[in-house]
């Protein structure tokens, strides 16, 4: 007979683990709602698609605060410099490595008006600006009273309602997914009487001194003689085009509306006007229509183009959103009888939105601020691209993953060959701060020196082969880790006393906190270059093709990670009292990033690792936590073994900000605007770390503890590495 009392508790597990999360339910739970005007320190909603943003206030536009319209193709050099230097004379800055000169990347104190130039351009421009007009002006902020906006994250709709001199308007805002385009539908009973309309504007880029590295509000228009702007006709009936002209660079705005609506386009000052207003337009209901609705969509591009009506973007933009959360991983911890799972699952829901608009880019990695401000000029940096991308795969979303590398890494491959041949070593030196259009490395006292997003090319592949073990993802990487490993090979220098290859000086390691004249053997760095270069020997056996003898010799004798009384050091050459130098523990990251960040590797004694961790544990206080540094030391926390501690990390709220919209704030000394992606992006790398685990862990949700205050439901997700 069945025993239906012993089966019970085996029923009763399988349907906890086999039932699907209602993941529209546990989303919807996190709309961002705001009831308050925002101001100049608060971040804008947006709408986009990776490759494009559009960035709001209140209005659902650009209306009384001009956020910006940024993409990853519209790029514009500044003037060359007017003191008589011509950029082409730069060549770095030589500094004496091993008993050569090498010329580094470095701003030259001979040429500061060029390397300035460099450091600044080409810069990313803000595409312009649309908003409200309101009785023949812009619509100021004092004129908006009961204001209440929410943008649904299920299906990436902002709705934004306020009432101007009592009137109620309604404003719905969404990007599209297929083209760089927003559709809009305006409605109130002031469209009707024609005194609510649309206005455009196109801001100029300054001459990007150091006063420019960060741009909360991108352009200024103080120079309307330098740029034009012009209405060209469109071939659709509603519809129409207008030209942006910045010297080399230009764009078009393509404009469609369904024709039952007409509306009209002018230009609000002759072509020829020297005002702040000189490239502003009005788009306004046709005079002979009575309706209470201006619906039309606008689409950035490169081309004159027909942009597709809005009703076509309002159909199909949601089901994107659709897709996206119901493919891939999904975490909920809204079941866990913790105080802080609330929380948690709020920041894991909104950082999934806005990597999708920031960060899901074809063929190029996000700035650190995303579509939404410009920091260092709009460029990238290199060193971020693991943090920006990594969440892709560990989420189970790797065509987001596949839409940026290996063709980041490829465009970037002759340029970077070049660079390390002409600094006498092999194979490709990848830059540091970058730009997808030249491929340089921007000059900077850190830029030329910062080694460790060298072998992020090996920890991507991996990431992505584990997914796919296939010989076509072994085909796609194979130049990249190549030419990598070549560089890495040439790079390590044998140091005939010791016997070991030696990594620098001069050098910056991850924390960019040591003296690069003096910095040899950086513990992170030197793993990770092994890391890296036994994974390049894997790859070759994989593809059946023959190992270069130089990677096996350099990656059997590199120097260790340099220990001092038992722990491990930032570089070689320190005594025990850097622990108390606040000028490098400030920020002891690096020495902690060799566990967890690091999958296993022989160059790190795991004993070592863990009594290092309790000492960082201990001094690196939540007070003096800032950047990514809490995704990292929960990442190590969890691979040690240490869940309480992994927690504690990305629930200390208190201590690490994300504001109401859900953007991760960077926090610290630095200067940048906000958002700070690599924090949204590495905490959603943590999480799915924690929850599903890395190679080799063991168990369900190791890195969460097992004291029933969380209850972790996840589905989709991979492990790391």
């Amino acid at each position: 007979m069945l025993n239906t009392g012993r089966l019970w508790p085996i029923l009763l597990l399988m349907s906890t683990v086999s039932c699907a999360i209602d993941r529209q339910a546990v989303v919807s739970r996190y709309n961002i709602v705001r009831k308050a005007l925002v101001d100049n320190n608060t971040t804008p909603l947006q709408v986009g698609n990776g490759n494009f943003a559009f960035n709001v206030d209140n209005t659902g536009l650009q209306t009384f605060l001009p956020f910006n319209t940024l993409s990853s193709w519209a790029w514009h050099n500044d003037s060359l410099p007017d003191n008589g230097e011509d950029v082409n004379d730069y060549h770095g800055v030589a500094m004496l490595t091993h008993g050569r000169n090498v010329s580094y990347d470095l701003p030259d104190p001979d040429l500061p008006g060029a390397s300035q130039w460099l450091i600044g351009n080409p810069n990313r421009i803000n595409l312009g600006r649309i908003g409200l007009k309101y009785k023949g002006a812009t619509l100021s902020a004092e004129q908006i009273s009961d204001p209440a906006q929410e943008l649904d994250v299920w299906n990436g709709v902002i709705t934004s309602t306020f009432n101007v001199d009592g009137k109620a308007v309604k404003v719905t805002t969404q990007g599209d997914f297929e083209s760089d385009s927003v559709a809009f539908r305006i409605e109130s009973e002031l469209v009707a009487s024609g005194v609510l309309a649309v206005e455009l504007d196109f801001p100029y880029p300054p001459i990007h001194s150091t006063k420019y590295k960060y741009e909360v509000f991108i352009g200024v228009y103080d120079f309307p003689q330098n740029h034009t702007t012009a209405i060209v006709e469109s071939k659709d009936a509603g519809g129409a085009h207008i030209q942006h002209q910045l010297q080399e660079t230009s764009y078009f705005v393509n404009l469609r509306w369904p024709c039952g609506r007409p509306l009209a386009l002018s230009r609000n000052e002759p072509a020829d006007s020297v005002t702040a207003t000189a490239h502003r337009y009005t788009l306004s209901k046709a005079r002979n229509s009575s309706s209470d609705a201006i619906e039309f969509s606008a689409n950035f591009a490169p081309e004159n183009q027909s942009a597709d009506l809005p009703a076509a973007i309002r159909r199909r933009n949601p089901l994107g959103w659709n897709r996206y959360w119901r493919r891939g991983g999904f975490v909920d911890v809204t079941s866990s009888p913790s105080p802080a799972a609330d929380e948690l699952q709020r920041r894991i829901i909104q950082s999934q939105y806005h990597v999708r608009v920031n960060s899901a880019a074809s063929g190029q990695s996000p700035q650190e601020s995303g579509l939404m401000t410009n920091g260092w000029y709009g460029k990238f940096h290199m060193e971020q691209v693991l943090w920006h991308n990594a969440h892709w795969c560990t989420w189970g979303r790797e065509e987001h993953f596949d839409d940026i590398s290996p063709e980041l890494y490829e465009t970037f491959l002759p340029s970077s060959v070049a660079r390390a041949k002409a600094m006498g070593w092999e194979g490709a030196r990848w830059p540091k701060m970058t730009d997808i259009t030249t491929g340089r490395s921007s000059p900077g006292g850190i830029n030329g020196l910062l080694l460790w997003q060298q072998p992020h090319a090996m920890y991507l592949a991996e990431l992505r082969y584990q997914l796919s073990p296939t010989k076509e993802i072994l085909e796609s990487w194979d130049r990249v880790l190549t030419a990598t490993a070549d560089y890495m090979a040439s790079y390590a220098w044998f140091n005939e006393t010791s016997g070991r290859y030696d990594l620098g000086p001069p050098a910056y390691g991850v924390t960019e906190n040591t003296p690069p004249g003096e910095t040899l053997n950086l513990a992170y760095e030197i793993a990770y270059w092994r890391y890296g270069l036994d994974v390049a020997q894997k790859w070759k056996q994989r593809l059946g093709q023959p190992v270069p003898e130089k990677w096996t010799a350099v990656a059997a004798k590199l120097a260790p990670p340099p220990q001092v009384g038992g722990l491990y050091a930032t570089y070689e050459g320190l005594d025990e009292s850097w622990w108390e130098d606040p000028t490098l523990s400030r920020d002891p990251r690096s020495v902690i990033m060799l566990q967890g960040f690091l999958p296993d590797t022989p160059a790190v004694d795991p004993a070592v690792g863990l009594r290092t961790a309790d000492k960082v544990a201990q001094l690196w206080t939540d007070d003096k936590i800032f950047g990514w540094g809490r995704p990292v030391l929960a990442l190590n926390a969890a691979r040690v073994g240490n869940p309480e501690r992994a927690v504690g990390y990305i629930t200390a709220y208190d201590y690490w900000v994300f504001d109401d919209a859900g953007f991760a704030q960077r926090g610290g000394d630095g200067g940048t605007p906000p958002p700070f992606l690599p924090g949204n992006a590495g905490f959603l790398y943590a999480v799915a770390y924690m929850a599903a685990g890395w190679q080799g862990s063991e168990g369900d949700t190791p890195g969460f503890p097992q004291d029933g205050n969380w209850i972790v439901k996840h589905e989709g997700l991979h492990k790391a590495l």
